[in-house]
């Protein structure tokens, strides 16, 4: 963790799963032990799981994930490497189970990117406590952002639900951003037909127009200091379109720049946490409340 991050303890426990860090052109499958994607593994803490600092003790294993170019193929033909990522997830999660958790306290999953599609596919596979009631009743929720989750999924694993506001337990928030620019949802890659979409400055999965005025606040992370990130309350509006959530009204689009081939610009995947920092932060509180509130899965 970050120095600065709390260390004291918390009544919750995230699980978190790193987005794609590996994109050079020498292997499709990360080598946890290489010190430059270990410390990329870590700036992901910074720029989105300290959503979770002084809310929730964070658990964050290194996992061999594939390399961004195999991506578009990581549920199919490069399955294979796929796989031997989520066998160190499963693995991961025992041992967070057995040695860090131990049945104490309940757990949130959070992830982005290449993390949502491992969380989403092991949640639909019966792991990471969707194998049954019992084990779901100790979810808080599941923050997948950055992918997709429809109904087939829900058909195949019907002890996932995707959240409908802001204190419900139990269950799954996903959401891919992008500009309301004609024609953007096809170019993101994470994004797919027949989604839901759950809107983070309402927590509910209907197409109302969400006003600026409820971004509470937006932060991007800069390596130059990383302790006080670039903060910009109200910083866009938000509305569920087809299978996206797009942004418009943006205060500082200088803050989205078109960060690479993979996601291009106007599709904001890169800062799906950023533009709505200050409002995850506040929802994984009013979650935990909720949770710890009513002592099970409502």
């Amino acid at each position: 963790m970050p120095v600065y991050f709390s260390d004291e303890e918390q009544p919750v426990d995230v699980f978190w799963v790193y987005p794609t860090i590996l994109s050079d052109n020498t292997t499709y499958l990360m080598d946890i032990s290489d010190p430059v994607l270990r410390k990329k593994a870590q700036w992901t803490l910074v720029e989105q799981a300290s959503i979770f600092d002084s809310q929730a003790n964070i658990y964050a294993p290194f996992y061999r994930q594939n390399n961004v170019k195999i991506n578009p193929q990581m549920l199919t033909d490069a399955k294979p490497i796929f796989d031997l990522g989520q066998q160190d997830l499963i693995r991961a999660f025992d041992y967070f189970l057995e040695h860090f958790n131990k049945a104490e306290r309940p757990i949130i999953l959070a992830a982005h990117s290449q993390g949502s599609v491992r969380v989403v596919e092991l949640s639909k596979a019966g792991e990471l406590l969707t194998g049954d009631v019992e084990s779901l009743k100790r979810l808080v929720a599941a923050y997948v952002i950055g992918y997709s989750i429809t109904q087939s999924d829900l058909d195949l694993n019907p002890l996932m639900k995707i959240s409908e506001n802001a204190t419900e337990t139990g269950c799954f928030i996903a959401y891919n951003t992008i500009s309301d620019e004609e024609g953007k949802e096809k170019e993101g890659p994470t994004i797919i037909p027949g989604t839901f979409v759950v809107n983070p400055l309402t927590w509910k999965t209907d197409t109302t127009f969400a006003p600026a005025s409820l971004n509470s606040e937006a932060a991007f992370f800069k390596h130059e200091h990383p302790e006080s990130p670039d903060r910009y309350p109200n910083f866009a509006a938000a509305q569920v379109v087809d299978n996206a959530l797009v942004i418009t009204n943006i205060s500082n689009p200088e803050e989205l720049p078109a960060s690479s081939v993979t996601f291009p610009e106007g599709v904001y995947h890169m800062y799906d946490y950023a533009i709505f920092y200050e409002n995850l932060r506040e929802n994984v509180g009013d979650r935990i409340h909720s949770y710890l509130k009513n002592g099970n899965v409502t």
